[in-house]
């Protein structure tokens, strides 16, 4: 398998499409925006980018749906904010949204039209945003030296740059993800030693979030619920999971096989999905 050929979501805007099964992934966005404006208004009270005219911003890994734009609004609004808190011009914007070739790019820059408009209705005083593509892998130079000042990513740091096992040791298929703890990604980062950690923390969210209300799950039917993680699963990990396995008859009977399994685990138990928070500023 030639992962970064086949590591993409789901494209389009049909059923099974990333588009429409990432709301977890919004509730998360929306978790974080305090988080993100008070990083921000930290670092613009600290001097940081008041140099700039131009704001140089790069979401790695970008989303092929909705959630890479509410990422970009919420950056250039707490920009905008911090700036009108200090009494600073708010600098211009470009912003570059990165992922591997497969990425469906098509269904972000058909939004970005109405993008503008919802970004300076909400906000008068932002900057004006100009927004480009950046295919390539992040793990290999995508921009020239010291041209970015901030960066974004999401659910990025499961993924390894490449899968060192055989494939015969684990079934023939191997995906290379792994999920770090708290205690490595700081050893790491120290470690590396290229950059300061201003936060690093971890937050449980529950794998349906964003359609129920955590306090009163008791009446909610577990298919139903599982039906929408398989979804959520499905939009991100079927086209890996199909070039190695097959095409539509068999990733729909991986995929009820997937329901009725956590359809089972709902019975028992209330699944959580964990996520790391990291702050960082270069040395």
């Amino acid at each position: 398998m030639e992962v970064h050929r086949v590591l993409h979501m789901n494209g389009g805007e049909g059923e099974a499409s990333y588009a429409s099964n990432s709301s977890f992934q919004r509730a998360v966005i929306t978790m974080l925006k305090p988080i993100l404006e008070e990083t921000i208004l930290d670092l613009i009270s600290n001097g940081v980018f008041l140099e700039f005219e131009v704001l140089h911003i790069a979401d790695l890994g970008c989303s092929s749906g909705p959630n890479t734009l509410s990422v970009i609004s919420h950056m250039v609004d707490a920009v905008t904010m911090a700036c009108q808190l200090l009494h600073c011009q708010p600098p211009e914007f470009q912003v570059f949204l990165n992922d591997l070739p497969g990425n469906d790019f098509d269904i972000i820059f058909k939004s970005l039209p109405s993008f503008y408009d919802e970004l300076k209705r909400g906000n008068s005083n932002n900057g004006p945003c100009y927004i480009a593509g950046m295919v390539g892998s992040f793990y290999e130079r995508l921009f020239p030296r010291k041209t970015i000042h901030l960066i974004h990513s999401s659910y990025s740091l499961h993924y390894l740059s490449q899968g060192l096992i055989e494939e015969a040791q684990i079934d023939s298929f191997n995906l290379p993800y792994y999920a770090p703890s708290v205690a490595e990604v700081r050893h790491i980062i120290l470690e590396e030693g290229s950059f300061s950690l201003i936060r690093l923390e971890a937050f449980e969210i529950s794998w349906d979030a964003n359609t129920v209300n955590e306090n009163d799950v008791s009446s909610l039917d577990n298919l139903r619920r599982a039906k929408y993680v398989t979804k959520c699963i499905r939009a991100v990990a079927e086209p890996m999971l199909t070039s190695h396995f097959g095409g539509s008859q068999t990733m729909d009977a991986l995929f009820q096989r997937h329901t009725e399994r956590i359809a089972e685990l709902y019975s028992k138990e209330e699944p959580k999905y964990y996520s790391l928070v990291i702050i960082l500023t270069k040395k």
